[in-house]
């Protein structure tokens, strides 16, 4: 065992697996807070998580704290002692307030003149010690989104603990909390294996528990069970697609990881697979088996055991699937009594917002924005489709299966619509309205999926910003952050050039008086909201941050027209002769700070520099504007890579701030419109340029 090795286990009934995670992520950042402000800063922390207990292992705490020396100052020392050198009353009440006799205090030259002090050594508290207080602290107060009280009203936690492991290098951090006294015992599976057992350490503790079956590392345990989710479907005759989120979830539920395999009516292939999907994944945590694009009438999942001799998980499985599928089946059929459009008929009756209305109110407004987005774009072939399309895009919300089953919003309103006989376009938009919600997802499909995607999120946007209800912190209860990030995304990759400003001013005024803040409240809010998520995205795909924040300062409606920008910047990254026209646009910008405009005149140039900088500038604006107008940025910042040198010169032969106030101010003028010039297609002073660097040959 290494030294300064702490194990810590809570042991609990079984907690929920989306709470896992976070819970053990604070649980160790607690943990080493707590530590850290008592002076024993661990060399490494460890956590692992089952659906019975969060552990962790630390290693390279310090045994203790180091000693202290604390000086007490006390009174002057003219006032401490007499002519005759003896202690007067006010040392002897000082040296009794530090716990000394009146021997142990010095005199002692401070700033201020000559005081009595006392050095009073200060032992540093044993690592054993501060762990018994920081870990009960640590673990009562995980954030928990609910907790319980159990027995005598013991809690709240989770879930009630049934026990604690606590050892610093093998002994016992002694310490009680929610009436369970710390020790070393634990259990491994509470019904295949529950006696009680002792550990010494973190070693011992998990050779134990392997012993057990039981493997406490989460990626350890994953990776078992994706090999033998893998291996199952095989020897079933099929494969299991790719689900990590799936994965993940199987593996925080059990810490055994076994595999079971089983199968279900081949009628039911008959539903939609999607429906069977959804029912297998959500329902029952598993896996569909497939052969190529086409479905298998049969299941993988986790059991929670090593094995199933007698088939009895496999049968319990089984008859929980046929029930859920017949289930399943039940709604689709009694859905399909209904058109879509009926379906629609009925959200007039559903709430959006209480404030905003219902769906049937939304739906309106989507069409509404969907035609002005078709008219913006010039895509009057889609517009019908779009509208049509637009105006059945929440009637799912009304379906049994939506229901029963909300993953499948909107992908089961797009196969009703498909059975209705509905354009391509039209239940494609449906299917896909929701797209993109994780990074890998694509877009919608088509111009009809994309306007309704952009529609809907800007809809949605408008309407809770309207409200003040902006995403705080960690908090985002209405999705906006994923709305907001599904908007760029789409506006970026169907490369539309669309003002963003400009459609949002429209949602706000299809909200009439139903938002509780004005229409440039509303704007002023949104804006910065949705450049953090342009921001971003841009990152994601490589882009510095100096170079967006350039990009940004000079257009955020055009969102693929600022990528073209900060492309372009990132492409100039290495030209010398653009960074050091960066460099002077900082000078020129630092030179102009606090001026007012003033107007230029040809016939007060003195300087022969000054002469050739404006000629320079004159050529410099002609190709920008030319270039921008094609929409070729890296033309443009070509061009200005190419003032460099006249731009350099002018500084070094000509005096900006010249006594002569006409010549002043002419100068300050010329610089004032190549400022203009140089912002066009990005502020260049946001761009952050190593001179050390630039200064190398």
């Amino acid at each position: 065992m290494a030294r300064g090795e702490l194990l810590l286990e809570v042991r609990s009934e079984e907690i929920p697996a989306r709470m896992l995670r976070p819970a053990l992520s604070q649980l160790e950042g607690d943990v080493r807070s707590g530590l850290e402000a008592a002076g024993l800063a661990p060399r490494r922390l460890a956590g692992y998580f089952g659906p019975r207990r969060l552990c962790l292992v630390v290693t390279g705490i310090p045994a203790a704290q180091a000693d202290e020396t604390a000086r007490e100052v006390g009174p002057p020392a003219s006032a401490a002692f007499d002519a005759s050198g003896r202690p007067t009353a006010a040392a002897l009440g000082f040296a009794k307030r530090c716990g000394v006799d009146a021997a142990a205090l010095r005199r002692v030259t401070l700033d201020k003149g000559d005081y009595v002090v006392v050095e009073i050594e200060k032992k540093g508290r044993s690592a054993a010690a501060i762990l018994a207080a920081v870990l009960p602290a640590a673990i009562a107060g995980l954030d928990w989104p609910k907790t319980m009280r159990w027995g005598a009203g013991i809690g709240p936690w989770v879930r009630p603990i049934l026990g604690i492991v606590a050892l610093f290098d093998g002994e016992v951090v002694p310490f009680e909390l929610f009436g369970v006294a710390s020790g070393r015992a634990t259990v491994a599976h509470p019904i295949l294996a529950p006696r009680p057992f002792e550990v010494r350490g973190a070693a011992d503790y998990r050779r134990k528990l392997a012993r057990r079956h039981v493997v406490v590392d989460f990626e350890a345990r994953r990776n078992r069970l994706a090999a033998g989710i893998r291996e199952t479907a095989s020897a079933m005759g099929g494969l299991v697609g790719e689900d990590s989120e799936l994965l993940d979830k199987l593996t925080s539920i059990c810490e055994i990881p076994g595999v079971v395999g089983g199968s279900f009516d081949v009628d039911y292939l008959a539903l939609p697979s999607e429906v069977l999907t959804a029912s297998l994944r959500d329902h029952q945590s598993a896996f569909t088996l497939q052969s190529g694009q086409a479905l298998l009438p049969g299941f993988v999942t986790v059991m929670d055991r090593p094995d199933d001799p007698e088939g009895k998980v496999r049968a319990g499985n089984e008859w929980v699937v046929d029930a859920r599928l017949s289930d399943a089946r039940f709604f689709f059929r009694e859905d399909r009594k209904r058109s879509l459009e009926e379906h629609a008929a009925r959200l007039p009756a559903l709430t959006f917002h209480v404030k905003l209305g219902s769906y049937a109110e939304k739906s309106q407004r989507i069409r509404q924005l969907v035609q002005m987005l078709c008219d913006e774009l010039g895509w009057s072939e889609e517009r019908e489709d779009a509208v049509t399309a637009a105006g059945l895009l929440k009637a799912d919300l009304t379906t049994e299966m939506v229901k029963e089953f909300t993953s499948l919003q909107g992908v089961i309103g797009g196969i009703y619509a498909r059975e209705d006989g509905a354009r391509e376009d039209v239940w494609q938009a449906i299917y896909g309205q929701y797209l993109p919600v994780a990074a890998s997802d694509p877009i919608p499909r088509g111009r009809v999926g994309v306007v309704c995607g952009i529609a809907d999120r800007v809809d949605t946007l408008v309407g809770i910003f309207g409200l003040g209800l902006m995403p705080t912190g960690s908090r985002d209860p209405f999705g906006l952050r994923r709305a907001a990030q599904g908007l760029v995304r789409i506006v970026l990759e169907a490369d539309l050039p669309l003002d963003l400003d400009l459609v949002a001013a429209r949602a706000v005024l299809l909200y009439g008086d139903r938002l509780e803040r004005g229409g440039e409240e509303v704007l002023s809010h949104l804006r910065p909201f949705l450049e953090n998520r342009v921001r971003h995205i841009l990152g994601l795909e490589g882009f510095a941050y100096d170079e967006i924040e350039a990009g940004l300062a000079v257009g955020f409606g055009n969102l693929p027209d600022l990528r073209a920008r900060v492309r372009a910047l990132h492409g100039r990254r290495e030209d010398r002769g653009f960074l050091a026209v960066v460099l002077a646009a900082k000078r020129i910008a630092n030179i102009l700070k606090d001026t007012r405009e003033h107007v230029f005149r040809e016939e007060l140039l003195r300087e022969e520099a000054e002469r050739r900088l404006f000629q320079a500038s004159r050529d410099l604006r002609a190709e920008v504007e030319s270039a921008e107008g094609k929409g070729a940025y890296d033309e443009c910042l070509r061009s200005i890579a190419r003032f460099a040198d006249v731009l350099e010169r002018f500084f070094v032969e000509v005096l900006v701030m010249d006594e002569n106030r006409d010549l002043r101010q002419n100068r300050i003028a010329l610089l004032q419109s190549i400022q203009r010039t140089l912002s066009r297609t990005a502020r260049l002073t946001e761009m952050v340029v190593d001179r050390a660097e630039l200064r190398k040959e």
